[in-house]
């Protein structure tokens, strides 16, 4: 019988499926600096949303609960969007009324 590492798919459902990302950073792309290695590994998972996807496969979150907090933010970006087309459309304090008041 196989020893298998039981811990890491311990949480994980039947279906559950496993997390297939791989990001890889070379010595040559940083010039063999490994500070500058760990700041372009931590920019590339954060750009691919690994650790994101970590996270929230720690725990269960209820479809309808995925829905309400998709709106949410989908609502948020539309508040976001509209107040900045009010700024881009909003009357300048300081623009001249008219050129005929000048004369």
């Amino acid at each position: 019988m196989k020893n298998y590492n039981r811990n890491s798919r311990r949480h994980a459902g039947p279906n559950a499926k496993p997390i297939r990302k791989f990001v890889t950073v070379t010595s040559e792309e940083c010039q063999g600096n490994p500070e500058k290695m760990v700041r372009r590994f931590i920019k590339k998972v954060k750009s691919d949303g690994l650790l994101e996807e970590v996270r929230s496969r720690t725990h269960f979150t209820k479809p309808s609960e995925v829905k309400r907090m998709k709106n949410r933010d989908t609502k948020r970006l539309i508040q976001k969007v509209n107040k900045q087309r009010e700024e881009l459309f909003k009357p300048r304090a300081n623009s001249r009324k008219s050129f005929r008041s000048r004369r």
